[in-house]
């Protein structure tokens, strides 16, 4: 009897380590990291509509539509990719969109743009073209900070931005000489 009762407590164990295991196995690590050398975003979610209809009204995507001879309503979801990320509150999905293939694309350098979801929908918060976009752990106004960079033949640009409730503003510039 105590050999059985040793043996359902191991498989037990053995199942529980197995079922941890796999369930851990599954789940994705969230995006910090995004880059220009990239072709997309790890991970891309479909676009939300909403999130289209922000996109159609940025500069850079009509001057893009115009360049192409596309009406709004025509914008390729192909063009860009997006990734979920939490910057704000775990409960709420937020998302990170990148150029990724057509007229959006640029050598060494992507257009970048952060929406946030809440209780009231969706926002724009931040739109910028950069070689790196990365996300923070360090939280302004409820919202992980950012971090973009940028490089020349010679320097590299960092820009931190910081949450100030409504959207992110840049906090701080630094440029260096490459070594």
């Amino acid at each position: 009897m105590r050999t059985l009762r040793l043996s359902v407590i191991g498989m037990a164990i053995v199942l529980t380590a197995t079922v941890a295991m796999g369930q851990s196995g599954t789940q994705r690590r969230e995006q910090t990291h995004f880059s220009a050398e990239d072709a997309g975003v790890q991970h891309a979610v479909k676009i939300p509509a909403e999130v289209m209809v922000i996109l159609r009204n940025d500069e850079r995507v009509r001057n893009a539509l115009e360049w192409e001879n596309l009406k709004p309503e025509a914008l390729p979801g192909s063009w860009f990719s997006v990734a979920e990320v939490h910057l704000g509150p775990p409960h709420e999905l937020d998302y990170i969109v990148a150029a990724a293939e057509g007229p959006m694309v640029g050598t060494n350098i992507s257009p970048f743009w952060v929406v946030v979801h809440n209780a009231r929908g969706y926002k724009l918060v931040l739109a910028l073209s950069a070689h790196d976009l990365e996300v923070g752990s360090v939280r302004a106004n409820g919202y992980r900070d950012l971090k973009t960079y940028g490089m020349t033949a010679s320097t590299i640009t960092t820009v931190h931005f910081r949450f100030d409730g409504s959207e992110y503003k840049e906090s701080s510039e630094k440029t260096e000489n490459i070594k």
